[in-house]
């Protein structure tokens, strides 16, 4: 369900900004990311929600189903992206590139793990115009 709201929350800022944007749901192969895009050459974006996050600062943060090492590397091959939406105690979304994903095995990543290893951080809401120039380039 958080991916959908998030994916509705994407295609609503992006809309005339990409040639494409489609939500993709692959049963047959593990690992496929959420969303297949066409903006300046084909791309993918792999959608997260963290609810909470830890009251520690020093505790990791967990993303889901990211430990299944199949997106990760998916997003690896691919030159994608990690998109993740934070909801408490303030909103906000991290872009990762496919070159500083957060790590799928091992310690987890702290808040502040994750501030520094981020490509671009929108406190409340998303400047699409500019997400939009960033994912034009795979990095």
């Amino acid at each position: 369900m958080a991916e959908k709201t998030v994916w509705a929350y994407m295609r609503k800022g992006m809309k005339g900004k990409w040639r494409h944007g489609m939500r993709v749901e692959c049963m047959l192969n593990k690992g496929v990311a959420d969303v297949s895009y066409y903006h300046y050459g084909n791309g993918w974006i792999e959608l997260k929600e963290v609810k909470k996050l830890p009251a520690r600062p020093m505790t990791g943060i967990k993303l889901g189903r990211w430990h299944d090492l199949a997106q990760r590397h998916f997003l690896i091959k691919r030159c994608g992206w990690l998109f993740v939406r934070v909801n408490y105690p303030n909103r906000c979304y991290l872009l990762f590139s496919w070159k500083r994903l957060p790590p799928d095995q091992g310690p987890l990543w702290t808040w502040e793990d994750w501030l520094d290893n981020c490509h671009t951080v929108w406190l409340g809401r998303v400047d699409w115009d500019e997400f939009s120039s960033i994912i034009q380039d795979p990095l």
